[in-house]
């Protein structure tokens, strides 16, 4: 025969019912056919098949999802003896030549699915995998840390969302109980900060709001931590009832929040890095209320 087709495999999905699968490459000996079963990631071999008209048999059908392979696996091996002056028949030296063939084959089959690396490089195979594998680690790690970070940003857009509305509701109300006509302003720029003040009175000795912002100085955050940093108001608030928004800048991994030891004069943020080194960030702040 000839070994016109460079398969020698295929895989089907059993369905519970179907026991006869087609074998689409030759093959010398029944022997050389192997059959693998893969259900649920766990793989096993069956030997429960016969061949029958070129197609091969389960005396019980593949699981409903169950993967199927039959792969010919030759023997590499040569078990002719050739002899000085023997008769040489033609179907012997092509069976020789179709064994060869297959062996061909099944080794391109192998290689084909084998990791590999450039012909000039000098990595050890042995050490590929163990790479590989360490590479699939850390990209889960990093996976599994964007997910918590992303969760704690949400949970965060919640909370500055929640903050913003009491503001505008305690501002609001603020301003409908004095009336408008009656606010004198003042507003305030230092560097990188600012503030606004709100009075009731000309004399500007009745305070009824105070907001206040800006930009901090550099902070870093060592690796996978919580830490405290202070930032000092420009403008004392009457009490700690007052609402903050805190934005972390200049890096993705850090989440902040209003510590609840914050003063009336001394904003306390605490910093989560999610990150596996330090981080450098400033604050973007703002602040308001009595």
């Amino acid at each position: 025969m000839t070994v016109s087709s460079q398969t020698n495999k295929v895989i089907y999905i059993g369905n519970g019912v179907a026991k006869e699968f087609a074998i689409p490459f030759s093959f010398l000996e029944q022997e050389h056919l192997k059959v693998r079963q893969k259900k649920d990631n766990i793989q096993t071999e069956r030997t429960d098949w016969t061949v029958k008209n070129g197609n091969l048999v389960f005396a019980d059908a593949p699981e409903s999802g169950a993967e199927i392979a039959i792969v010919r696996e030759v023997p590499l091996t040569q078990e002719t003896d050739y002899r000085d002056n023997e008769i040489l028949h033609a179907e012997t030296l092509e069976r020789g030549f179709d064994k060869l063939t297959m062996q061909i084959q099944q080794l391109a089959e192998k290689s084909a699915r084998a990791v590999t690396v450039d012909i000039f490089d000098d990595t050890a195979a042995d050490s590929l995998i163990p790479g590989i594998r360490k590479a699939v680690s850390d990209c889960q790690t990093a996976a599994g840390t964007s997910t918590a970070q992303a969760a704690n940003a949400i949970t965060q857009a919640g909370i500055a969302e929640e903050k913003a509305r009491e503001t505008a509701e305690a501002k609001a109300a603020i301003l409908k109980a004095i009336g408008v006509n009656g606010l004198y302003v003042t507003t305030h720029v230092s560097g990188n900060c600012w503030y606004r003040e709100w009075f009731s009175d000309a004399q500007k000795t009745q305070r009824v709001w105070l907001e206040q912002g800006g930009l901090s100085d550099f902070y870093t955050v060592t690796a996978l931590t919580n830490q405290h940093y202070n930032i000092n108001l420009l403008r004392p608030f009457s009490n700690t009832d007052y609402h903050v928004q805190l934005t972390v800048k200049n890096t993705i991994w850090c989440v902040p929040t209003w510590h609840k030891s914050s003063t009336v004069s001394t904003l306390v943020a605490e910093v989560r890095n999610y990150d596996n080194s330090k981080a450098s960030f400033y604050f973007d702040w703002y602040a308001c209320g009595c």
